[in-house]
């Protein structure tokens, strides 16, 4: 879920499409919520946007998304020269994004795909061919096969927030990953999506009856299912001093 996809719902709502925030949301609903209320701050907020995106991203990882990354990322440093005559602190705020690993996976998978998040308002689907996905079954085999658990389900957790990109940057091809999810063989049958969700699932907890109990495990398992436990990253925001509204606009 990138920045731009987020940009559209600004344009593209009603009453009816906006989320009061409290209310039980989907995962992707709740991602949309946190994200725009990182990206809606201003900048001269961004250094508490960037320490509050770092802890939920350590402490709520399930609710990660690549859209929180646009106003604070390193290759986007120059929007904070100042505001308002008032220096901002890129260097800070490029720091802590630095030390967000999932999102740091975010940016590299998305540059794999071909930055496909942010380029798709510049693209026509039906002239622009599909970018294999080779080097990224490739590269996760490499995370899998390490011994940094942390950076292994950090890789996960960007994985499963990117996959519909991935899906529609590689049109459907999506068997090398697959595979290398399931340590080369065949994997899951059926639809390839779903079944890279189920796999990636299982990577991160291996003892699904432990598991059970887990807030991140249950909204992964069942991303469709309306839940309010996104509320505890909405109270991080809140802990670091950022603003969060009664509402926030999704998409149609």
């Amino acid at each position: 879920m990138g920045f731009i996809d987020l940009v559209e719902h600004l344009f593209a709502h009603d009453t009816q499409h906006t989320a009061k925030i409290g209310r039980p949301l989907s995962l992707r609903d709740a991602k949309t919520v946190l994200a725009m209320i990182a990206v809606h701050q201003p900048l001269a907020d961004m250094r508490k946007v960037a320490d509050a995106v770092k802890q939920l991203q350590d402490e709520f990882p399930q609710y990660a998304t690549y859209g929180m990354t646009h106003y604070y990322n390193e290759p986007k440093r120059v929007r904070f020269q100042s505001e308002g005559g008032r220096f901002v602190d890129a260097d800070a705020i490029a720091d802590a994004f630095a030390a967000s690993t999932i999102l740091q996976d975010e940016i590299t998978i998305q540059h794999l795909m071909g930055d496909i998040a942010d380029n798709r308002e510049h693209r026509d689907p039906e002239k622009t061919p599909a970018i294999p996905a080779d080097e990224l079954a490739r590269t996760t085999a490499e995370r899998l096969s390490g011994t940094d658990e942390t950076a292994r389900r950090a890789w996960l957790f960007a994985l499963y927030d990117q996959l519909d990109d991935i899906d529609e940057a590689t049109k459907g091809g999506l068997d090398p990953l697959r595979k290398a999810l399931a340590g080369g063989a065949d994997g899951d049958s059926g639809d390839a999506v779903a079944g890279i969700r189920r796999r990636i699932v299982d990577l991160l907890f291996p003892a699904a009856d432990s598991a059970a109990g887990d807030a991140a495990y249950r909204v992964l398992s069942d991303p469709q299912a309306a839940t309010d436990d996104y509320m505890a990253a909405v109270q991080v925001f809140r802990d670091h001093g950022v603003n969060v509204p009664e509402s926030e606009p999704l998409e149609r």
